[in-house]
């Protein structure tokens, strides 16, 4: 590989500087790795489907989350979406049960643009026989009472909000008081909050529908949100890294609808066309603003 050095500084360096799969020994796999994460497949099969070690896989899917979070944040650094956005709230747990996590995700309601996801634990309530209860107490016992970090999940998507919107911000969910006060709190006189009743039907009539199909969507394509699996999240850092490979490919590399083409980032302009999943892992991009542009 050909090296250069620069007339500048005297550094010497090489194509493969400004590759984001600089030092890796397999790159070939990323893409495919890649496509199995948002295909609701496990580490593991993922690892058997890529005739690769399981520890080789885990390591990639770091990288990918990285990757992803950097690429989100350069895309949005410049831009300002119009809105309007919605916000919903889904469940899921960590290693069992009586360790619920709630997942906040923020949308722009027309094209599905995924702006920002949060994950926060809960305390697990709800209707439970005696023996359950049982079972809580004694799992409160040994761990301690689990809080509840749901205002902080929606503190964080609505800070992000305030980043890349443009004035005003209208918000759309259900009737939950917090994502008022904290819209308000957060968002100052740009934020307007539109409310819809949580017990309507949830069709295409629905106004709820865009957050209720991309959170449908979400447990479809990562194996960790299905219910009733054996691949169960074992730490929630490891949820919000899935959920960040999960927006990146939904909305850079897949359209809107599978009829249609025009990606959800074409259809709020922070990017100019569809890009295959080797074109967004292939330069770095945690340069920040000076991180290499993608091709047109």
């Amino acid at each position: 590989m050909p090296r250069f050095r620069c007339r500048l500084c005297g550094r010497g360096f090489s194509r493969q500087t400004f590759r984001a799969d600089r030092g890796q020994k397999k790159p070939h796999i990323n893409a495919a790795c890649l496509d199995l994460m948002v295909a609701c497949v496990g580490l593991r099969q993922a690892a058997r489907v890529l005739r690769v070690a399981r520890r080789t896989v885990e390591h990639r899917f770091a990288w990918l989350a990285r990757h992803a979070a950097d690429f989100q944040a350069n895309r949005l650094a410049t831009t300002r979406i119009a809105g309007p956005f919605q916000l919903d709230e889904l469940e899921t747990f960590e290693a069992n049960r009586y360790q619920p996590v709630t997942v906040a995700v923020l949308i722009e309601r027309r094209s599905l643009f995924i702006v920002d996801t949060a994950v926060g634990p809960l305390r697990r309530k709800g209707r439970m026989t005696p023996h359950q209860l049982r079972r809580r107490a004694a799992h409160e016992a040994r761990h301690g009472r689990r809080p509840s970090e749901s205002r902080f999940a929606i503190q964080a998507v609505l800070s992000r909000l305030g980043d890349v919107a443009r004035a005003p911000i209208l918000l759309e969910s259900d009737q939950k008081p917090l994502y008022g006060r904290l819209g308000r709190r957060l968002l100052g006189p740009r934020f307007r909050w539109r409310t819809h009743s949580a017990k309507a039907r949830r069709d295409h009539r629905n106004p709820l529908f865009p957050i209720n199909h991309t959170n449908a969507r979400l447990r479809h394509f990562l194996s960790r949100l299905r219910r009733r699996t054996w691949c169960v999240t074992k730490r929630r850092a490891s949820l919000q890294s899935h959920l960040r490979i999960a927006a990146l490919w939904s909305n850079y590399c897949r359209g809107i609808t599978r009829r249609t083409r025009t990606t959800p980032a074409q259809s709020v302009a922070v990017a100019r066309r569809r890009y295959r999943p080797e074109e967004v892992l292939a330069w770095r991009q945690d340069w920040g603003p000076r991180s290499p542009a993608l091709p047109s």
